[in-house]
C-alpha cells in the first residue's frame, strides 16, 4: 500500500504560515488539541512547530517579557525539519522514516514540490495493524521444510474456518530450523491449533486474540 491512501490532505489541515506569531500558533495548537502543526506557504512545506518547542526556547533564553517573545514569527521556531516524501512511497518505507526520525508526521509533496498533506503515526500504525493482522491470533510453528509444509498448514486452517491474514518466515539460525509465524482470523483458533497438532505440527507459540 502507498501512503497516498492514508494521507491527510493539506485542505483538511490547520496550517501555520511563517509570518504568523508564536502566540497565534499556540492558540491554534491549544484550540484544536494538536501537539504540533505544519508550516507552509504558497504550497511549499517549510517545517513544523510544536508548542513545547516554543516554551522550551523561551525558558532556555530566559526571556524577560513573554508577550514580546510570543510576538516573534513562527519562522523563528521552525524545527525538526524532515525531507518531504512523495505520495507513491510505500507504508513500510514511511514506518522506517518514523522510526529513524522520531517525528509526529511526515509531509507529502508532489513532483512539483507542492505540499499535498501529511501522513500521521496513527494512520500509519492503523494500516500496518490491518496489513499484518496484529489483532488476530498468532500461531508459530517450527519447521525445516517451509515450502513443503506451508500448503498443508494453509489447508488445515481453511478447513477449520480460519483465514490467514499474514505469514512471516523467521530464520532461527539453529540447525536450519525456521519459524513460520501465522496470523489467523478465526472464531475458534483453539480448534485450528488442535488440528495442526493432530497432524504432527509442533506449535511453539500460540497467542489467542
Amino acid at each position: 500500500m502507498k501512503i497516498r491512501a492514508i494521507m491527510v490532505s493539506a485542505n483538511e489541515l490547520t496550517v501555520l504560515k511563517p509570518n504568523d506569531t508564536a502566540k497565534d500558533a499556540i492558540e491554534l495548537i491549544e484550540k484544536n488539541g494538536f501537539l504540533s502543526l505544519p508550516v507552509a506557504e504558497n504550497k511549499k512545506f517549510i517545517g513544523f512547530l510544536s508548542k513545547q518547542y516554543i516554551y522550551d526556547t523561551f525558558f532556555s533564553e530566559d526571556h524577560p517579557d513573554i508577550q514580546e517573545f510570543l510576538s516573534r514569527p513562527v519562522s523563528s521556531f521552525i524545527h525538526n525539519r524532515i525531507d518531504p516524501v512523495k505520495p507513491d512511497l510505500f507504508v513500510e518505507e514511511a514506518a522506517e522514516i518514523f522510526f529513524k526520525n522520531k517525528v509526529r508526521f511526515i509531509p507529502v509533496v508532489n513532483e512539483r514540490d507542492e505540499f499535498l498533506g501529511i501522513v500521521t503515526q496513527n494512520a500509519l500504525f492503523g494500516v500496518l495493524t490491518k496489513i499484518y493482522g496484529i489483532n488476530n491470533s498468532k500461531i508459530s510453528i517450527y519447521t525445516d521444510d517451509f515450502k513443503g509444509v506451508l500448503s498443508k498448514i494453509a489447508e488445515i486452517i481453511s478447513k477449520n474456518n480460519g483465514n490467514i491474514s499474514n505469514i512471516a518466515l523467521i530464520d532461527t539460525e539453529v540447525m536450519g530450523i525456521q519459524e513460520i509465524s501465522i496470523r489467523v482470523k478465526s472464531d475458534d483458533p483453539d480448534r485450528i491449533v488442535k488440528k495442526l497438532e493432530e497432524k504432527g505440527f509442533k506449535v511453539r507459540e500460540y497467542i489467542k486474540n
